[in-house]
């Protein structure tokens, strides 16, 4: 069997991974707590950018649609947001976060997952 390397992106992106506190949480008195965001970040990470579209069916709306593969390991939840250096909005994850192993060998290429944003809510619709 042959093992090979994890790839390594070396001009790849550092993305921040921003994650929220769950709602409604309480604190040791039972008190409700404001849920807080903990950004880390993950990468270096190939980003594949898929579109960068206008869409005129409602209006003008800009979408950005994203493939991302990050290093094996990276802690990416599909309940996460993802900044993106030079762009100053959040994106929304789109799908599952997956590690696909190669199923003759094993060898995965990284976490994949898809990065969306419409407009300027970042909502994605479906």
């Amino acid at each position: 069997m042959v093992n090979y390397a994890e790839p390594q992106y070396a001009h790849g992106v550092m993305l921040t991974v921003v994650r929220r506190g769950p709602a409604n949480a309480r604190d040791w008195q039972g008190d409700y707590v404001a849920s807080s965001e903990s950004p880390h970040q993950i990468g270096p990470c190939d980003v594949k950018w898929l579109t960068d579209t206008e869409d005129n069916t409602s209006g003008e709306l800009l979408q950005r649609l994203a493939q991302v593969t990050a290093p094996l390991g990276s802690d990416v939840l599909a309940t996460d947001r993802i900044r993106v250096p030079g762009i100053d909005a959040d994106f929304n994850i789109d799908g599952a976060v997956r590690v696909t192993p190669n199923s003759f060998t094993g060898w995965a290429t990284g976490v994949r997952f898809r990065i969306a944003k419409d407009g300027s809510s970042g909502v994605r619709r479906n």
